[in-house]
């Protein structure tokens, strides 16, 4: 587990239902340890600089025909109540989708479930490929 994360368990206490603690800005210290959303550039850049990041294709299995981000694991949103627990120990989770509302929603379910790494591609595949990152078929 990422030192990161285990730093954010510490502070936050892994499920959290009460109201976070505040910094000393006002900001809520949970949205100030991380961003909910990761640009199609920034995530290039930090798999290229290889750290370690789970990506997670939420999309239905007939969207994966045009391909995967290289490296991903795919759990549909509608499955990822039940399977989240598969990305429980990964340091950073980076979820997608077709256009970016669904793993929006995705991240959002990981936080809540204590991942508090777990964030959105802005943007979905679109702003992906408009980064000129690669897709590979499905499987690999």
């Amino acid at each position: 587990m990422g030192l990161i994360r285990r730093i954010g368990r510490r502070l936050l206490g892994r499920g959290e239902r009460t109201p976070s603690p505040q910094s000393a800005g006002g900001e809520d210290l949970k949205e100030s340890l991380s961003r909910l959303d990761c640009e199609a550039q920034e995530l290039m850049e930090r798999l290229e600089a290889g750290e370690a990041i789970t990506i997670v294709d939420v999309r239905g299995a007939a969207e994966l025909d045009g391909g995967v981000l290289p490296g991903a694991v795919h759990i549909p949103l509608d499955e990822l109540e039940v399977r989240w627990r598969e990305l429980e120990d990964a340091d950073e989770v980076v979820c997608y989708s077709a256009a970016g509302s669904r793993s929006l929603r995705a991240a959002r379910l990981l936080r809540a479930r204590g991942l508090i790494n777990a964030t959105s591609l802005d943007g979905g595949l679109p702003s992906w490929r408009r980064a000129g990152g690669m897709m590979t078929p499905p499987g690999r």
